[in-house]
């Protein structure tokens, strides 16, 4: 799999997915950034688990809808990372291409906690209600 069809992919699994708002997870008066960093928090490790099965098997497991909402932010940033490294002429990862259980899992498990975690959590805060209100607008 190359990069550019890495970010198809992960698209494609990216719109299957139907997450509920993130506004319905918070607690009372909790932030939206608070909101996302207890659900990032809780489902870190299952979810971790879940992507490295996936890579494996391209079949997620049923996951809760707190899993489903984290999913759906990780593949959004796998997205756009994967479409990144397709634009780069200079070779960045080429270990990694044509490997896809590795490229999968780099994408949505490693890259996620750096920049992809900080990433998205400035997202929040730059499009606070527009991104609080409906996780489609990521």
């Amino acid at each position: 799999m190359t990069w550019s069809e890495l970010s198809n992919f992960l698209n494609s699994q990216r719109l299957a997915l139907v997450p509920r708002p993130i506004s319905e997870f918070a607690h009372i008066g909790e932030k939206v950034e608070d909101t996302f960093k207890r659900l990032e928090k809780t489902t870190r490790e299952s979810l971790g688990e879940a992507v490295r099965g996936f890579a494996k098997t391209k079949t997620w497991p049923v996951l809760t809808d707190e899993q489903t909402l984290m999913l759906y932010f990780r593949l959004g940033y796998g997205v756009d990372l994967a479409l990144a490294l397709s634009t780069c002429t200079t070779g960045l990862f080429p270990t990694l291409e044509n490997r896809d259980l590795e490229m999968i899992q780099w994408a949505l498990n490693e890259a996620w906690y750096y920049p992809g975690l900080p990433h998205t959590l400035r997202s929040f805060s730059e499009k606070r209600r527009e991104f609080g209100n409906d996780p489609m607008r990521n």
